[in-house]
């Protein structure tokens, strides 16, 4: 009988246990604070007011990011956009020549990116600033 005795032991160990489990209380609850603002780091200077209701609140990542200084905002303003030299339109495929340089929507030209490629134009986005500025096809 001794070798059974392990096997006998884990439901009985099960039933101490279950029997065990009834004497225990179960923890309270949890539940979420209420959020009045979230503040951010002094430095940001950004308070976040909290929609009325229950739910998540949105920010916009631009918050966390440090702010521009003026100099550099106007130093990015006085860039020029890139010379759109050829526009090519095969199918679904679209390629605009910049410089020397054939390039799709999504390619990056300086502080610029392609955002769109038309017959006779290109829309290009500034990083830096976030504007959209059309620049035609310069024909010659």
């Amino acid at each position: 009988m001794k070798p059974f005795l392990p096997y006998l032991l884990v439901p009985a160990l099960g039933l101490a246990g279950w029997y065990m489990s009834s004497w225990v209380f179960a923890p309270p609850a949890l539940t979420m604070p209420s959020v009045l603002s979230l503040d951010a780091p002094p430095a940001l200077g950004v308070t976040v007011v909290p929609p009325t209701g229950d739910g998540p609140v949105s920010v916009s990542l631009d918050a966390f990011l440090p702010m521009t200084p003026q100099a550099v905002v106007e130093a990015a303003r006085q860039e020029e956009a890139p010379h759109v030299k050829a526009i090519l339109l095969l199918g679904t495929q679209r390629f605009a020549q910049i410089g020397e340089v054939p390039m799709v929507v999504g390619d990056r030209v300086g502080h610029f990116r392609i955002a769109r490629i038309e017959a006779d134009s290109v829309l290009f986005e500034h990083l830096a600033l976030g504007e959209h500025l059309w620049v035609p096809l310069n024909e010659r």
